[in-house]
């Protein structure tokens, strides 16, 4: 006699679909959890990399900070330490890494031959119908310096800060101007442990290559952002700070990161810049931005 050869019943092919299924249920919250730790792990290197080429540019510099002009602007024949303004369209500057390694648009070039240090691996964001139709896989910057850490345009014209319509937020400061160092000596309100330098900046928010933080905005009825940071790690962000030391810092405030990814530029959106009394987020950014000694 001749016997058929065994295989599975229909029964059995859909318990053996639902037992897989069911495993990778249970498998994929752990392979996303790996995969953001990863690229924490990966950002925080990155903010490591960059806080040690400005440590080293000061070192060959007197002391000078690395320059952090508003708008990224080449002011005092002296380039900012990035150029370039990141936006949702098909600008060139978007993918142009040259604003990066170039020495004669980075006075940080010579320091950051990588360009990668410069971007978070968690920032894979480009805008759908635009960015996205040309092939895009990410934008090439996702890091923003401190307005209040190195130099800008001591006069009026390209590259002063604060912009002019940011003058407001100043107001309070003595003689109502802004502080920023110029030297790493001058950081002592906070000290260089307390004192961000790099962070990564809301993909909405991120344009040139500076973040205003103003110790007024500290407001104790009704405090507002003007830049975005970042929230990509479940919440988190990542920094540097003058002494060398990178970390991934835990927003407290769910709406510190802003309201997902909406593709247009959170300027003037008083519905993600605008905070409630005593967001503790914004307190601590204020603490830990450099101050008039």
């Amino acid at each position: 006699m001749k016997h058929s050869k065994a295989g599975f019943t229909l029964i059995e092919l859909l318990v053996v679909i639902a037992i897989i299924a069911v495993l990778a249920a249970m498998l994929l919250p752990a392979l996303n959890s790996a995969k953001q730790r990863a690229q924490a792990a990966g950002c925080m290197s990155n903010k490591k990399q960059l806080q040690l080429a400005c440590i080293t540019y000061t070192d060959d510099n007197n002391d000078l900070l690395p320059f952090n002009p508003d708008q990224s602007a080449t002011t005092l024949g002296t380039p900012p330490w990035v150029s370039g303004i990141m936006t949702w369209d098909k600008s060139s500057d978007n993918t142009n890494t040259a604003n990066l390694t170039d020495p004669k648009l980075s006075c940080l070039a010579a320091y950051t031959p990588q360009p990668q240090i410069y971007w978070c691996p968690a920032d894979t964001y480009i805008s759908p119908n635009t960015q996205a139709g040309v092939g895009w896989e990410h934008r090439v910057r996702s890091v923003a310096m401190d307005a209040a850490v190195g130099g800008g345009n001591p006069v009026s014209g390209p590259g002063y800060k604060p912009a002019a319509s940011l003058a407001s937020l100043y107001a309070g400061e003595p003689n109502g101007m802004m502080f920023y160092a110029t030297k790493a000596s001058q950081l002592r309100n906070p000290g260089p442990s307390d004192s961000w330098v790099f962070t990564d900046e809301h993909p909405d928010s991120i344009d040139d290559g500076i973040l205003y933080i103003a110790p007024t905005q500290q407001d104790p009825t009704f405090g507002k952002f003007t830049e975005l940071p970042s929230s990509l790690h479940n919440g988190a962000d990542g920094m540097s700070f003058a002494d060398g030391h990178a970390e991934i810092h835990k927003w407290l405030d769910p709406r510190t990161g802003g309201k997902g990814i909406l593709y247009r530029s959170t300027s003037g959106d008083t519905s993600r810049i605008n905070m409630a009394p005593n967001n503790p987020d914004l307190l601590w950014l204020c603490q830990h931005t450099p101050d008039w000694p």
